[in-house]
């Protein structure tokens, strides 16, 4: 049987602190077997990882990258219930802001706004700032278009993983003048018709008191769902992976009945 190493060896290994290990864990750029509760990594899969340098190991858990396993499918249909009950937008984002999930239930507005690309550039810089700020913050976030979102961490091995983001409404209408000037000055930045950008600007959704309250209520609760996605495909993954090293020491035994002993 190959020979498993611990995180620590891992560690040791790379040059890296535990935190990485368990981000690459999670990006799927690292592939280990769960005993218990302890994770082990077969040598084949430290070779592979010897294919790039320790230190470009280290930078890219470091800086978040996008998780490439993440189940986008799966988390899409989570928000189409979620975003069409409420009756607003959704998104899930990594922890720099890039998209994970297309966004749910767009309202004119936002689309024509996405479908400029400086404008998409815009609304994913927006994301990108929600997901930076740290400590205390309000409920509702507003993003460079005056629209209105809230915030919710995806937890995995107990460490942020991504953000649910649920928005593309306002709290309240803005006086009339203030939201013209607003509209033309957006069209302008974004190369977009400012007729067609004020029509749509009237349907975007204006939340009452009690909806502001369902969105702050199940925001979390929609997050903590993805969260609990995650976990059960990681469970269901490890299990596989465990199969696969049991059926590769099987043909072993038959060939050496001393192995069994």
């Amino acid at each position: 049987m190959a020979e498993l190493l611990t995180t620590k060896q891992l560690q040791d290994l790379l040059k890296i602190d535990r935190v990485t290990v368990y981000r690459m864990l999670t990006d799927g750029r690292l592939r280990g077997v769960k005993i218990g509760n302890q994770w082990r990594f077969p040598q084949s899969e430290i070779d592979r990882l010897f294919g790039e340098s320790p230190s470009d190991v280290h930078s890219q858990g470091e800086s978040g990258e996008p998780l490439t396993d993440f189940p986008s499918e799966c988390v899409s249909k989570v928000q189409d219930i979620f975003a069409g009950i409420l009756g607003i937008g959704a998104v899930t984002v990594t922890l720099q802001g890039e998209l994970l999930t297309e966004v749910t239930f767009c309202n004119p507005f936002c689309r024509m706004m996405i479908a400029s690309p400086s404008g998409k550039k815009a609304c994913q810089e927006s994301w990108r700032k929600m997901t930076q700020k740290t400590g205390k913050q309000p409920p509702f976030m507003t993003c460079h278009a005056g629209l209105n979102y809230m915030r919710a961490p995806i937890v995995f091995n107990e460490k942020p993983t991504a953000w649910l983001i649920a928005g593309q409404f306002v709290v309240q209408s803005a006086e009339r003048s203030q939201d013209e000037n607003r509209i033309r000055s957006l069209a302008e930045k974004h190369g977009l018709l400012a007729n067609e950008l004020s029509a749509a600007a009237a349907k975007i959704p204006v939340l009452r008191q009690t909806q502001l309250t369902q969105v702050q209520e199940w925001t979390p609760k929609v997050a903590a769902t993805v969260q609990s996605i995650l976990c059960e495909r990681s469970s269901f993954m490890d299990r596989l992976q465990q199969i696969s090293e049991l059926s590769a020491i099987h043909p072993r035994i038959k060939q050496n009945p001393g192995l069994s002993e």
